[in-house]
């Protein structure tokens, strides 16, 4: 993953550890939350997307959003046009920025 590699020096990286989340769930993370451009709640991101970025197969890919599903960190929406959209859970808005973790909190 090149420039977005999680690493110490990323400030993710201590939200990331109390998540308990394995190397490629945590790499599926950062590029998701880099995709997370607009107002707080709207997501565009598509799993064949993600999966192009990340340069791991689709099948793998789901796998790995299929964990981060069940710790209740996203959730997939499936439209129907062969789009799977992945958005982030309101509880974890604080990992994308501050505007989105102020709203967070607003809506608690």
């Amino acid at each position: 993953m090149r420039e977005k590699e999680l690493n110490v020096l990323n400030p993710l990286y201590m939200k990331f550890l109390e998540l308990n989340l394995t190397e490629l769930e945590s790499k599926t993370l950062t590029t998701f939350i880099g995709g997370l451009y607009a107002e707080p709640g709207f997501s565009d991101v598509d799993v064949n997307d993600l999966s192009k970025e990340l340069e791991i197969p689709t099948k793998v890919l789901r796998g790995v959003l299929g964990s981060l599903v069940k710790k209740g960190i996203v959730s997939i929406e499936e439209n129907g046009g062969g789009y799977d959209i992945i958005y982030m859970r309101e509880k974890y808005w604080y990992l994308v920025n501050e505007e989105w973790a102020s709203e967070a909190r607003v809506n608690c």
